[in-house]
This record gives C-alpha cells, structure tokens and sequence, in this order.
C-alpha cells in the first residue's frame, strides 16, 4: 500500500469514528468497510465509498443533528457538519489521487 492510500485509509477510518462518536453508525461501517478494502489491497474501496453519494438516502443527505439522534449538543450543530464536509473533501481528493496513480494488472 502506498503513501497516498496510507493517507486514504487513514482519513476514512478518521471519519468513520468521527461518525461513530455521533452515534451514526451506518455510515461509519460504510467508511469502515471502504478502508477495509482498500488497506486488504482492493483499488474497489474506492468505489465502495463512492457508492455512498447519490440518490436519496445517501451520505449527501446527513446532516448530523440531535433530532436525528446524533449525540452531538445543540452548539456543535455547525462544527460538526462542516468538520464531516472537511473529511469528504479530504478523501474525495485522495481517492482521486490514489486512482489515478494506481497500477492495473492487465
């Protein structure tokens, strides 16, 4: 495993726990489960996190909020949120990386 994928996996467990301590748990063993992948040698991690976006239901509708049983307070609402859109841009950036640097068997 490379540096940058070192980097990836790193991120997307970093995110995953963040999401854990908020009490959303679906979606950190999506992340979990990226990195699993990806740190057993599979480039397809990468797709797996991506298969999180779009549609409804996805990851791009979680807003991390007490009335949607997040165990975060009233006044880390703002924090919270833009601290999960720092992570994604993060590893949006490094999964971009890491696929186009990656080497395929052919």
């Amino acid at each position: 495993m490379g540096p940058k994928t070192t980097e990836l996996v790193n991120e997307l467990e970093g995110c995953a726990s963040f999401l854990r301590e908020c009490s959303e748990v679906k979606w950190a063993y999506w992340l979990e489960k990226s990195a699993s992948l990806l740190r057993s040698g599979q480039i397809s991690g990468i797709d797996h996190y991506k298969g999180a976006f779009g549609g409804m239901g996805s990851i791009n509708d979680l807003v991390l909020h007490p009335i949607n049983g997040h165990t975060i307070k009233e006044t880390e609402i703002n924090s919270a949120n833009e601290k999960l859109k720092v992570y994604f841009s993060t590893i949006d950036q490094l999964a971009e990386e890491v696929t186009k640097h990656a080497v395929f068997n052919e």
